[in-house]
């Protein structure tokens, strides 16, 4: 009986299976055909990646060039699995890429590849000879700070190459092979690898997270992952002369001939490389011996004595000729794949700068991609490498920028203004010091900084220009002067313009915002994401510092006296910390003005438990922080904080009215390409601040609390906490992972976080410090001028400002130099703001020059009310201590003066870019890595910070009246340039909106044109009163 159960069990089961397999396949076969195409995908991508697991590549460099052999030894250090494929890899026969300037040598040194010049005969050089119809000048690199190895270097090509390949094969976890890649491997707009050729013609896939194309000028890649506009301006006749020396030893020889430049560098202890650029236009045959005849002819007289007859012994060879390219970097951000090297980026190689730019590239590239473990999520790790392109640009503008215009001037030309800034640019580098300096250390790459070139491009022109027109001016020359200020703004500047449009056509086709740096480093920390928590990581993949070793005891206790006291300190730690886990608080934030209040919400709105302590949570009552720009607003909009100007009587502000001497001109936001509602906003500072704090304090995860915090906790150099006390006197300790310091300009913790420089703002050309002080009116019942603008009076001895901040009211803010500060108590300062400010008598001739007409009453009103008060103008620079566990913002961490309201959009920038570092991280608790982290902070804040900032200062003391008449001229000029309107107001109008890059800050104030100066290292000097723009900028 239990034998035909059995037996009839098994077709019942077979039946049952059957039945169940065929409802599933009922159920599959509902399913669209959108994800059949899915599964097909999927499928198919497991096959075209089959050999993944067997290569065992985190990364594919296509090409072994120097940027390729450079990265695969960079990553492969840092413990990468590289796989390199390169077309070639016999001794390169290439023609350029033998002159590495210093900045570049120092980029190999910090890559751990300096020993890849040695054994190859390399010749250092230490800088240039220049030769101008038989006139010769020689400009040394500025070497003297650095160590005695650092000098530029020349050598063949192909040598140094294969000591790179060498290397880099050397490390176990590089694999180099020879191999074309012919494509990319593309699937749903991912790069998933590549398939390439061997040797032997076996066509193979190979794939990994991330594909970097390195493959040179040449590469068929590039067009997939950018918009190659490749320019050819000239071709390169290379030439070997033997056994000869150089007039100049170790420098290479630069002869400004006709039509274009020759150049002359040794590249071995007895070869010379002679590089002939010809026009593309003027290119001779080589096949009918035309070539040959004007090497000859043309080039040959124009060089030195010493050179002539090596030059005709190499006539005899086989002549070759080689294009120049020049590509700008206009990548398409493709999810598993990155450009580097001239397949990105290609300039003139007039300046021997293509290696500096790749080698420094890579070093960005290295220290963005070190936090990262796991590559695998394609998409979050393309949107911050975005950051990369943003990173790079102040090596790579500086020198692509240089090459192209060095090219131009260089060049001989029918255009007599063309002509005329070459030779200045010669007689200007021929005067030496500061003068050779300044544009030597830029070509070098020691002094990467792009307004330090823009500025040096305008002193050449107006130095030509005194040339010109010094003893004996003439309308013709005033006119060729003229076309030489234009053609600076054609040459430097157009670089500027074509990089900021396509940065923001590329904003545009993303959808997205600029700023969004590190969408993948948590998920690089965290394999995974949702896999393991902070605590389940191994020490391999979290380092821990020392001293976090020694707090938390992890060191063996028979490490004796030493190790109790650590274990002392952990105790005492566990103590102080016994209420981390009661308050459940990510950050702390220390100050809830703007900036805390903005930050509040923000990192509240991503779900961090926030507790924001601030010392008075009644209506505020400042002065300053009235005016918002554009920009700000903008970042307002960003962070989700638009509604807060409603509801306040806040008023829309379209631009400024500038007065001086009874004219005026209007000034209007270039506000054409935004919404209708985008404009600048005033109000009263206390009602924004107050809505702020209401919206940050709607959220359940942020605690607001009135306290005034005493100290920070700080454990072996970390912030743990804060300690405060309470509005009934309770002293109390709060702890989390991150102290955000927001106390404003009066901050009692900035000490310990940054080196504070509190300035109050003096007068440029004189040691004695200013004090500034703004007093405050409420005037009441009048109308501006100009409505909905600002007003900007340009009165002796310093600014006055009114602008609307409520539909009632109007505040005027009169600034007084300090050591003239009349007193209060006794009513001098009232008399004063009647005599000087708006003088009652002789009013014909002062009226006007100080005040207009139409606010007259209302401030007369204003000072018979009383109640004068007084508020000091501060300046501090950003210079901050990184501290594990505490991060400063606001006004505690930098101020500029108040004349151009910049100081909350600063701090509104700010925030956007800490949100969008701070985004990524799910756990803060690992504070040395977080503080190692938060260091790109301060460059991603750059572009924004230095534009306000220096334009600030700038104005403030272009501004202010002076007893010298270089600066008064600078402020007449400075007006008259504004009244012309269109590009020329338009230009500062747009960095005061904070939509435009720092390097148009130089371009106004220069431009003054008819003002004679010099230029005096990296400043501009006005007669004996040095206005030094440059210092205040360290452009990112």
């Amino acid at each position: 009986m239990e034998y035909q159960y059995i037996m009839g069990g098994i077709p019942a089961s077979v039946l049952g299976f059957v039945l169940l397999y065929r409802s599933k396949g009922v159920k599959k076969s509902n399913e669209s055909w959108e994800n059949m195409g899915d599964e097909v995908v999927q499928i198919s991508e497991q096959v075209l990646c089959q050999s993944e697991n067997a290569t065992n590549a985190d990364i594919i460099i296509v090409g072994a060039g120097v940027a390729g052999s450079a990265l695969a030894y960079t990553l492969g250090k840092d413990g990468r699995r590289v796989h390199v494929i390169e077309r070639d890899l016999t001794l390169p026969d290439r023609i350029v890429g033998e002159l590495l300037q210093p900045g570049g040598y120092l980029k190999l040194i910090e890559l751990g590849l300096e020993d890849c010049v040695e054994e190859i005969d390399a010749q250092q050089v230490f800088g240039y000879a220049l030769y101008k119809n038989g006139r010769s000048t020689k400009l040394s690199y500025p070497l003297q700070n650095f160590d005695q190895d650092v000098a530029g270097r020349s050598f063949h090509n192909g040598r140094f190459i294969q000591r790179m390949r060498e290397k880099a094969a050397s490390l176990p976890n590089v694999r180099l092979e020879e191999g074309t890649v012919t494509s990319v491997l593309e699937v749903k707009g991912t790069i998933k690898g590549v398939q390439y050729k061997t040797k032997i013609g076996q066509q193979l896939t190979a794939c990994a997270p991330l594909t970097i194309v390195c493959d040179g000028c040449f590469s068929n890649l590039r067009r997939s992952l950018c918009n190659p506009k490749v320019d050819i301006p000239s071709f390169f006749v290379p030439l070997i002369l033997e056994n000869c020396e150089l007039p100049y030893p170790n420098h290479g020889h630069v002869i400004l001939a006709d039509p274009s430049p020759i150049l002359f560098h040794r590249i071995s202890s007895s070869q010379i490389r002679c590089l002939v650029d010809i026009p593309d236009q003027n290119l001779p045959s080589i096949s009918n011996g035309e070539m040959a005849k004007y090497l000859k002819t043309v080039v040959a007289s124009q060089i030195p004595q010493e050179l002539r007859e090596h030059l005709f012994l190499q006539l005899t060879e086989n002549i070759r000729t080689m294009p120049n390219r020049s590509m700008p970097a206009a990548p398409h951000p493709t999810p598993g794949a990155l450009l580097l090297g001239d397949a990105f980026n290609m300039r003139h190689p007039l300046t021997g700068g293509g290696m500096t730019v790749a080698l420094s590239d890579i070093v960005v590239l290295r220290n963005l991609l070190r936090p990262l473990h796991d590559l695998s999520d394609a998409f979050s790790l393309c949107k911050y490498l975005e950051s990369f392109y943003t990173l790079r640009k102040p090596v790579a503008f500086t020198i692509n920028a240089l090459a192209g215009a060095l090219y131009k001037v260089f060049s001989a030309s029918t255009d007599p203004a063309r002509n005329e800034m070459r030779q200045a640019c010669f007689d200007y580098l021929s005067l030496g010091g500061v003068f050779s300096n300044g544009p030597i250390a830029l070509l070098s790459g020691l002094n990467p900084r792009p307004l330090n070139l823009v500025l040096h491009f305008f002193a050449v022109a107006i130095f030509g220009v005194g040339r010109l027109i010094v003893p004996f001016p003439s309308i013709p020359r005033f006119l060729i002067g003229a076309r030489m200020i234009s053609l600076v703004y054609r040459t430097p500047l157009e670089r500027v313009r074509n990089d900021e449009q396509f940065r923001r056509d590329r904003q545009c086709k993303r959808g997205l915002d600029l700023a969004s740096p590190a969408q993948l480093l948590q998920r690089a920390r965290d394999p995974g994401v949702s896999g393991l928590d902070s605590e389940q990581r191994t020490e391999a993949e979290v380092p821990i510092c020392p001293e976090e070793r020694r707090s938390t005891g992890m060191k063996k206790t028979k490490e004796s006296r030493e190790n109790v006291r650590d274990e002392v300190v952990k105790s005492s730690e566990q103590v102080l910390c016994q209420s981390e886990n009661a308050t459940n608080t990510d950050i702390i934030i220390v100050g809830a003005g703007v900036a805390g209040s903005a930050l509040a919400y923000t990192l509240g709105k991503d779900g961090r438990r926030v507790h924001v302590i601030e010392r008075d949570l009644t209506l505020p009552d400042r002065i300053v922080g009235e005016l918002l720009q554009p920009g700000g607003y903008l970042k307002l909009i960003e962070l989700g904080l638009e509604d807060c100007v409603e509801e306040i009587d806040a008023q829309r502000v379209f631009g400024y009215a500038l007065y001086k001497n009874g004219k005026s001109t209007k000034l209007s936001y270039p506000l054409q390409n935004f919404d209708q509602d985008v404009a600048g906003r005033s109000f009263h500072n206390g009602r924004f601040i107050q809505r702020m704090r209401e919206k940050a304090a709607s959220l359940p995860n942020v605690r607001l609390e009135e306290g005034t915090v005493t100290s920070l906790l700080e454990v072996e150099g970390t912030v743990k906490g804060v300690q405060y006390k309470t509005k009934i006197g309770q002293e109390l300790t709060t702890y989390a992972p991150l102290t955000i310091v927001c106390d404003g300009c009066f901050s009692n913790l900035r000490r310990s976080l940054c080196n504070p420089k509190v300035k109050i703002m003096f007068q440029l050309g004189n040691k004695n410090f200013f004090l500034n002080f703004v007093d405050r009116f409420l005037n009441v019942d009048c109308e501006l001028p100009y409505p909905n603008h600002g007003h900007v009076i340009l009165a002796d001895p310093s600014p006055i400002l009114f602008y609307r901040i409520s539909s009632s009211e109007i505040r005027c803010l009169v600034d007084i130099p300090g050591q003239k500060l009349p007193s209060i108590s006794n009513g001098e300062m009232a008399n004063y703001l009647k005599t000087v400010v708006a003088p009652q008598d002789n009013q014909e001739l002062l009226y006007v020059f100080q005040t207009p007409q139409e606010l007259r009453d209302a401030f007369d009103f204003a000072i018979n009310k009383g109640n004068i008060r007084t508020m000091p103008n501060r300046s501090m620079p950003a210079a901050p201590y990184p501290t594990p566990g505490a991060l400063l913002l606001g006004d505690a961490f930098n101020m500029r003066h108040p004349l151009t309201g910049g100081g909350m959009t600063v701090a509104l920038s700010d925030i956007v870019v800490l949100r969008n570092l701070l985004r990524p991280f799910h756990d803060l608790s690992n504070v040395y890595s977080l503080c190692k982290y938060l260091e790109s902070f301060y460059t991603l804040r750059k572009p924004v910070a230095s534009t306000i900032n220096t334009l600030a200062g700038a104005l403030y003391k272009v501004f202010s009246a002076s007893t010298d008449p270089a600066r008064n001229e600078m402020r007449e000029a400075c007006f008259d340039y504004l009244t012309l309107g269109g590009v020329f107001s338009n230009g500062p109008i747009a960095l005061l909106l904070s939509k435009s890059s720092s390097i148009e800050i130089g371009s106004p104030f220069l431009c003054g044109g008819y003002l004679w100066h010099q230029p005096l290292n990296s400043s501009i000097s006005f007669n004996s009163t040095h206005v030094d723009w440059s210092t205040h900028v360290d452009w990112s």
